[in-house]
């Protein structure tokens, strides 16, 4: 289970102070990164989240040097994922917090290496979702006009799929408050439901949040997971530590980076620090986007700081790789 970190991590640097060399000249390089609030800036409608451009173009041209992988990790199902970054098809994927895997061969290595995983749900998880989508639909229906909202949230869609409800409470309306909107989303997920609360009334999501959770304690197996204006409720118990460890058996790099934003990424810094003491990495780093205590070595701001230190290291990659070959 992701535990929140308990102090406060490094002091914030700039993307020229980040310490790139033993990323830039390893030998072979995977560098993972979370999309949302990394990549792409976090957005109220998760649907609208876009890499930053500067980022997209820093990802392909990493994705094209030798000797260099990149993947993104992320709590989003790997479809969506898929759509949304656009990333290119050489990127490796981890979705759904590390039990979706989507890992193209590596030819140079092993044609037939190519990584697939997207697990059924077992019955036992089938029902806890099931149990799941009912209390988050019972909430709604609990709320005053909501059987006469057109929005009201709709049966099960496709994975990535958000429908809208109301969490008018404590005075909130449809149309908002002085205190904020009352509107949330829920995505829907192959393992999971999320509920994003951005932008909502602090009372309504407050309400929300702990009815949401209220379900775990039926069912003591769901994880609930919280993150940026979000209470995600999952029936697989895999986390991005898990993909990160996937990661680097897949890939075999000697040296990894890993970029997060939220609570969910320190159990993939914690998993790169595991793997860089027992020395089955010969270097890792990694870096803590935003104000929020980590575990990380370094801490930079927003996903605009990103894109320059994704561009430092382009070019301080490329420059090795042309000497090497030189």
């Amino acid at each position: 289970m992701t535990s929140k970190p308990t102090v406060l991590g490094p002091a914030p640097s700039a993307p020229a102070e980040v310490a790139l060399r033993d990323l830039a000249t390893a030998d072979s390089l995977l560098l993972a990164l979370d999309f949302d609030g990394v990549l792409a800036p976090l957005q109220d409608d998760p649907s609208t989240s876009r890499m930053v451009p500067e980022s997209a173009s820093a990802i392909a041209a990493l994705a094209e040097l030798p000797r260099t992988r990149v993947a993104l990790v992320s709590g989003r199902d790997i479809a969506t994922l898929r759509r949304l970054s656009e990333a290119p098809g050489s990127a490796w994927l981890i979705g759904s917090h590390g039990a979706e895997a989507e890992l193209g061969s590596d030819a140079a290595r092993d044609p037939d290496s190519a990584v697939i995983r997207s697990p059924e749900l077992a019955p036992a998880e089938a029902e806890m979702l099931a149990a799941i989508e009912a209390h988050l639909d019972a909430f709604e229906h609990t709320l005053p006009g909501a059987d006469e909202r057109p929005g009201a949230a709709a049966a099960t869609t496709g994975a990535g799929a958000a429908t809208t409800g109301s969490a008018a409470t404590n005075g909130a309306s449809d149309s908002g408050s002085a205190d904020g909107p009352s509107d949330f989303l829920i995505e829907r997920k192959p393992y999971s439901r999320t509920v994003h609360t951005r932008g909502l009334a602090p009372e309504a999501a407050a309400a929300l949040h702990e009815h949401a959770t209220e379900v775990a304690e039926e069912f003591p197996d769901i994880r609930v997971i919280e993150g940026h204006d979000i209470t995600e409720l999952a029936v697989k118990q895999a986390t991005k530590g898990d993909g990160i460890r996937l990661l680097a058996r897949a890939g075999e790099p000697t040296a990894m980076g890993y970029i997060g934003d939220d609570v969910t990424d320190e159990d993939a810094f914690a998993a790169l620090d595991e793997l860089t003491n027992s020395r089955a990495l010969s270097t890792g780093l990694t870096v803590k986007v935003g104000s929020a205590p980590t575990r990380a070595s370094w801490r930079i701001a927003d996903p605009a700081a990103v894109a320059e230190l994704l561009g430092r290291l382009v070019a301080e990659r490329t420059e090795f790789l042309r000497t090497v070959r030189g």
